[in-house]
């Protein structure tokens, strides 16, 4: 009599198989394991590399955009607290992350164009890159800066009383953190 697994089926996966290509189906699975393994590795390495602030100085004219940001009050911070360029203008969230490295290649192609690879042309073309950044941030309700600051933790009673005022109540005004913030936090705004 035949064993209940042999009627089922299951005794024929678990057999030796009797032709040499089938294999390749378990060889096949681990490489293709590896080779994802591997890419996801790479990517995230891309990913990371991508968001440091020694590489977005390479476009950004690195003695004018970064000496600006040293200067902010993001860039020599009292607590000691480190703020890097990614942590403003790169999502933490997967998608919308990709969609700003995605669109950021026309950034890159205006560098190799020469848009503005000195201070004088970095500073031609600093409002229009001022005004995108800024209608990002108003798109996305803030998102990136409410990554650390936080409307609902915020001690109103050791901010000035018209900051705290508006604090309180930009929710209902329709306001976000960039519609007051803008050109006073990392970058001078453009003239």
């Amino acid at each position: 009599m035949q064993d209940r697994n042999e009627q089922s089926g299951w005794a024929k996966l678990w057999r030796q198989p009797k032709a040499k290509w089938l294999l390749g189906i378990p060889v096949g699975a681990f490489l293709f394991l590896a080779i994802g393994a591997v890419g996801t590795v790479g990517f995230n390495t891309v990913i990371h590399a991508t968001s440091t602030d020694a590489f977005c100085v390479n476009c950004h004219v690195p003695s004018y955009a970064q000496e600006e940001f040293k200067q902010s009050v993001h860039g020599s911070s009292r607590s000691g607290m480190v703020v890097n360029c990614a942590d403003c203008h790169v999502a933490k969230e997967f998608v919308p992350k990709m969609w700003r490295k995605i669109t950021a290649m026309k950034e890159v192609y205006w560098q190799i164009k020469g848009d503005y690879n000195t201070p004088e042309a970095y500073a031609e073309h600093k409002k229009d890159m001022q005004a995108r950044i800024v209608e990002g941030f108003r798109a996305t309700d803030s998102r990136e800066c409410r990554n650390c600051h936080d409307v609902e933790r915020m001690n109103f009673d050791k901010q000035k009383k018209m900051a705290a005022n508006m604090h309180q109540r930009m929710d209902k005004m329709g306001k976000t953190c960039i519609d007051c913030h803008a050109g006073k936090i990392a970058h001078d705004r453009a003239k």
